[in-house]
């Protein structure tokens, strides 16, 4: 009866015979779902998070040490990149070490690196010694920003998978308010001879290190395991889960032993050497290249706001804000004005209270309405297709409006884009299998990187010259997007088939 009631709090079967051979979307249901997959899930959050951090952390970092680092105008598109060319050059290397070495070792090392460099590159005395650790630091950095996705379902039951995975996604929108928060926490105080900026940095790398350090708690993905042919540590680590959802020992786990099961997509698992011989260059065969080229450009598209436009945001925002230029109505007047201006010999790096308040409010409520909608019964076509036409036209209002507040509000909203990266890694993780999962989400946010590049350079050359037409074409863009996501297929299963 107590074995009953324990089951009953935490919604766990309780059968009263062993299961031989059994399914292991099965087994994972037995496991249930409590206590283990939550400090997982809060950890990959934390994890993204921290990657989060040391990545869009550039927009508050680069106006702040643009004096120390005697950082010209025309070379901030180029160094706000740097994260994303690392990132861009090994996220595939990434993404076959974590199918070939497991998710566990993989994410704790790339972890521990990426905060180190993050760290030691705000003692650095120059640009050049600055930029060359950030982009030591962007090697290790595709890892944490995209394996968490499939390392958090892979421990779910199928029909919880994609529920998780987009709430995943909406607590990582939310947590994008510490950027600003912590930018202004630290920005406006004097710190005693230790630069502001310098402090930030070294606060924006320190979550890589303290998520490495609680990475060593985690039990390793048993799907992994089974495609290695594993199938006692993929039944061990069942059982550890088990008990520690419910309390009980790992002995008293129905299930006795694992079978080769299928995929989401289809697939044998644990089909040991045709599976170990799967390379990234199997994704560009069919049926997988489709999936992967159409998820790769929409994933362009959205970082290449998310990671390149919105980069420039707070110090937009902040130029919008200032009192001398009051007599300039739209945003591409005032950016036209600060580069004809640049020549001064003054150099101000100071961002004003209103610009991080806006950033802050903004980040806040933007970040409650993607939690809402990821936790809503709207299935990710329409969220998707939905985000990129808001967004889209945020961006075309930001430049038409004349009132310095909505243009401000415009601005930062084109943060919401982020609302796009969970429905896609969820569509990543349903369409390929699991021998190819981390190399397929290395390579469709590869190909997000990419557009981070190139929407961070493309913005810092040309807000300046054609503000007007960069505008418009990141909006156009974000149309093109919302009618390519047309094309993806159905939710499968039901998100509330619970």
């Amino acid at each position: 009866m107590e074995t009953e009631r324990k089951g009953e709090q935490i919604n766990l079967p309780a059968p009263k015979i062993k299961i031989m051979d059994s399914d292991l979307e099965e087994a994972l249901e037995l496991a249930g779902v409590g206590k283990y997959q939550y400090f997982h899930c809060a950890l990959m959050v934390v994890t993204l998070a921290a990657a989060l951090l040391e990545m869009i952390g550039y927009s508050f970092v680069l106006p702040s040490a643009a004096c120390d680092l005697d950082l010209p105008d025309n070379l901030r598109g180029i160094v706000a990149s740097i994260p994303n060319i690392g990132v861009i050059l090994t996220a595939p290397l990434w993404g076959r070490a974590a199918d070939s070495l497991g998710r566990k070792p993989v994410l704790l090392l790339s972890s521990a690196f990426a905060g180190f460099f993050g760290f030691i590159a705000s003692f650095m005395p120059s640009l050049l010694t600055f930029a060359l650790c950030k982009l030591a630091g962007s090697l290790f950095l595709s890892c944490p920003s995209s394996l968490c996705f499939a390392y958090a379902g892979e421990l779910m039951p199928r029909k919880r998978r994609d529920v998780t995975l987009l709430t995943c996604n909406a607590f990582l929108m939310l947590s994008a308010s510490l950027t600003p928060v912590l930018g202004w926490t630290i920005l406006s105080n004097v710190w005693y001879g230790f630069k502001p900026w310098r402090l930030l940095t070294t606060v924006y790398a320190l979550p890589l290190i303290l998520s490495a350090f609680i990475l060593t708690l985690t039990k390793e993905s048993p799907k992994f395991l089974m495609t290695r042919g594993k199938h006692d540590e993929a039944l061990e680590v069942l059982r550890y889960i088990y008990s520690v959802n419910s309390g009980l020992k790992k002995e008293s786990f129905c299930v006795v032993s694992l079978k080769r099961s299928m995929d989401e997509n289809g697939t044998e698992l644990g089909l040991g050497s045709s599976q170990r011989n799967d390379s990234i260059f199997s994704l560009l065969r069919p049926p997988h290249l489709q999936w992967l080229a159409l998820l790769g450009f929409l994933m362009f598209g959205l970082f290449s706001l998310l990671n390149g436009l919105y980069i420039f945001a707070a110090d937009t925002i902040n130029k919008l804000l200032n009192p001398s230029n009051t007599a300039y109505s739209t945003i591409c007047e005032v950016i036209n004005l600060q580069e004809n201006k640049t020549s001064s010999a003054t150099c101000n790096d100071s961002i004003s209270r209103d610009t991080f308040l806006i950033m802050i409010v903004a980040t806040i409520v933007y970040g409650i309405i993607v939690m809402m909608i990821s936790l809503s019964l709207v299935s990710k076509k329409v969220q998707l297709i939905t985000m990129f036409l808001v967004v889209g036209a945020a961006c075309i209002t930001s430049e038409l409006t004349r009132y310095r507040l909505l243009a401000g509000i415009s601005m930062s909203a084109l943060q919401i884009t982020a609302l796009g990266i969970g429905p896609l890694t969820a569509y990543a993780v349903h369409l390929f299998p699991t021998s190819l999962r981390g190399t397929a989400v290395g390579a469709v946010l590869m190909f997000g990187r990419i557009g981070s590049a190139i929407g961070a350079n493309a913005a810092g050359v040309f807000l300046s010259s054609s503000c007007t037409i960069t505008l418009y074409g990141f909006s156009s863009m974000l149309f093109l997007c919302g009618a390519l996501s047309i094309l993806l297929p159905k939710d499968h299963p039901p998100r509330n088939s619970r």
